[in-house]
């Protein structure tokens, strides 16, 4: 086997709630039990992290090791002007605790327009890669972003190296996705990605894709997903990492924070072992 799979903690794994819910655990238990579980990173919300204060934060990071990849969540740029608050809200979490790509994309349905939604694309990314971040743009099935298709489409339009696409395996496989088309993306390429597992629910409603999404995005290796046929695509393209990790099901958030890192870590390794130890030898 190569070397050891750089992992990442995104943070609705160890919450322990659901999206969009106050987490149950703390931020720095949630970090002590990642870093017993051999992840290097976590992925920090900007509202959480402001909440428990940034010095408190540094302090756990230093404390465990960890490092923060993966700043949540940039929307409501898509379909109109960006939240400008919000805006300086992640960049005062990047400047404080550093980070390597903001998850962006949009929740709301809407009929969208290409080319503003990409102009405004493009002025953000410009605007996050002065603190060397690039904007990982997720594509939501109910959402006025419904595909990978869509998302790559408007990362074209807006032709900047510092935003890509984000790979989430259960939104990219629900969303129409071609593991394929991961061999011709503009310049950003693959930005992040977020290893999870479910059922394979296409087509559905915007309702049942929303709530699959939020309630079955299970461990990797665990569904029915081709998670490891996707992992294969993405090393293709030369992505090696960092691997996010974003589970969040009722049994998972049921478990102690510790248990449900070891589960959400082991998880992620065996699919990465499976895919990758054959494509490097």
């Amino acid at each position: 086997m190569g070397e050891p799979h750089e992992l990442v903690a995104s943070h609705y794994t160890l919450t322990g709630s659901g999206f969009a819910q106050p987490p149950r655990h703390g931020l720095a238990e949630r970090c002590r039990a990642a870093a017993a579980a051999g992840f290097a990173g976590i992925g920090v919300h900007v509202d959480d992290v402001l909440g428990a204060g940034l010095d408190q934060v540094r302090t756990v990071l230093a404390e465990t090791g960890l490092r923060v990849v993966e700043i949540e969540f940039l929307g409501g740029w898509a379909l109109d002007g960006p939240d400008v608050v919000l805006v300086d809200r992640i960049e005062a979490v990047a400047a404080a605790l550093g980070g390597r790509h903001v998850s962006t994309g949009e929740f709301r349905a809407g009929a969208l327009d290409p080319v503003a939604a990409a102009t405004r694309l493009r002025g953000l990314a410009e605007r996050f890669a002065a603190r060397d971040l690039v904007l990982a743009l997720e594509a939501f099935p109910w959402s006025a972003l419904d595909g990978p298709a869509t998302a790559v489409d408007l990362l074209r339009r807006a032709g900047t190296p510092h935003a890509g696409l984000m790979v989430d395996v259960w939104q990219f496989c629900n969303g129409g996705g071609d593991p394929a088309s991961l061999a011709d993306l503009p310049a950003g390429g693959v930005a992040a990605v977020q290893l999870n597992d479910g059922p394979y629910v296409r087509p559905a409603t915007p309702e049942e894709y929303l709530h699959q999404a939020r309630t079955a995005r299970m461990l990797p290796g665990t569904g029915d997903l081709d998670v490891v046929g996707l992992v294969r695509a993405l090393a293709a393209t030369g992505f090696t990492g960092p691997w996010c990790v974003e589970v969040n099901t009722p049994q998972l958030r049921a478990l102690p924070v510790a248990e449900a890192a070891r589960q959400a870590a082991a998880a992620a390794r065996a699919v990465l072992d499976e895919a990758l130890d054959e494509t490097h030898g």
